[in-house]
């Protein structure tokens, strides 16, 4: 697994009624000196466990949950599972709709699952196969050739040598030749990757040998800081903590503005849910975090959060990249 650092999310927000501005094709509009730096160095917004705009709320419990939620859906059952909804589901949005309001980057968690050999998207319960995922995002980059997507294939579940190998060849057979091949990160430019007809490139946290990771970037490319926290200000202090420390010039680096959830902290919010209890504050927070930060070697890369059409989240990350 990938070396997540524990931390823990700033608000404008992009409801649908009065987003204004069209992002679908952020990237081909970026001034020409940001198409020529390294993806790394210029603000790309991201979704927190992109795919959890669905979930089957009466599905089997898969793994991953705190031990206190599986033993809450133990003794209560279908009453439990949709309280584990609540708390489970991250986004309302589609991939095709995420896309287009600006999303580039997509957190993607995958578990294999008893009695079929269809490999799903998790998130304490079971979404969609990820084979219908992969083939809607694909179908809406080719409506968009110059825009690219980062996913990040970084959590894997029940998952043995040949579901790995069947994912990794989805993968390959899905996007094709719009995968980008894992190279120096300094050379992944936008017109790099454009001359190249690439658009997709896949992070894959696992270090499994037997699958060919020619078009895989391994999980040593990307650092996630992940606050592991209910509490905001705590959110903010690690995001700046590790921003001011220094990030790493060689790596993707990604700052999760979102508050987690615990067995606890779920118990004492029974009736509410993530949407209503965590993901406001994290994003008003996260947003707070955003001011007057800038983009660079040492600066702001991709930003993700849960929920993000709230608070203009996709605008306030995109004003990063300067205009001219």
């Amino acid at each position: 697994m990938r070396d997540h650092q524990p931390i823990s999310a700033p608000g404008f927000c992009l409801s649908l009624q009065v987003k204004t501005v069209d992002f679908s094709n952020w990237m081909s509009k970026l001034p020409p000196r940001l198409c020529y730096e390294p993806l790394k160095n210029i603000a790309i917004a991201g979704s927190h466990d992109s795919f959890s705009f669905y979930l089957d709320h009466t599905s089997e419990v898969a793994s991953g949950p705190p031990g206190t939620v599986r033993n809450l859906v133990s003794v209560f059952g279908a009453t439990a599972k949709k309280i584990m909804y609540n708390w489970s589901v991250t986004q309302s949005l589609t991939f095709k709709e995420q896309l287009d309001h600006g999303i580039r980057y997509l957190d993607l968690r995958v578990s294999a699952r008893a009695h079929t050999s269809d490999l799903f998207f998790v998130h304490g319960l079971f979404g969609n196969t990820v084979e219908s995922g992969l083939r809607d995002i694909n179908e809406w980059l080719d409506a968009h050739p110059k825009e690219v997507v980062l996913v990040d294939f970084n959590h894997f579940y029940d998952m043995n040598a040949e579901d790995h190998q069947i994912l990794v060849l989805q993968i390959q057979q899905i996007f094709d030749d719009k995968v980008c091949p894992l190279m120096d990160i300094d050379k992944s430019a936008l017109n790099v990757l454009w001359d190249n007809k690439w658009q997709v490139i896949v992070f894959y946290c696992h270090e499994d040998t037997t699958i060919d990771k020619a078009q895989l970037w391994p999980s040593n490319c990307i650092k996630s800081i992940w606050p592991n926290t209910t509490e905001a200000s705590k959110m903010v202090d690690i995001l700046e903590t590790y921003l001011t420390r220094g990030r790493p010039n060689d790596k993707f680096y990604v700052s999760q503005g979102v508050l987690t959830s615990n067995g606890t902290f779920i118990l004492q919010h029974i009736d509410s849910s993530l949407k209503n209890d965590c993901a406001p504050e994290a994003m008003k927070n996260l947003l707070l975090f955003l001011k007057n930060k800038s983009i660079g070697p040492k600066g702001i890369n991709i930003v993700i959060a849960d929920f993000i059409e709230l608070d203009d989240f996709v605008s306030k990350v995109l004003a990063l990249n300067p205009s001219e």
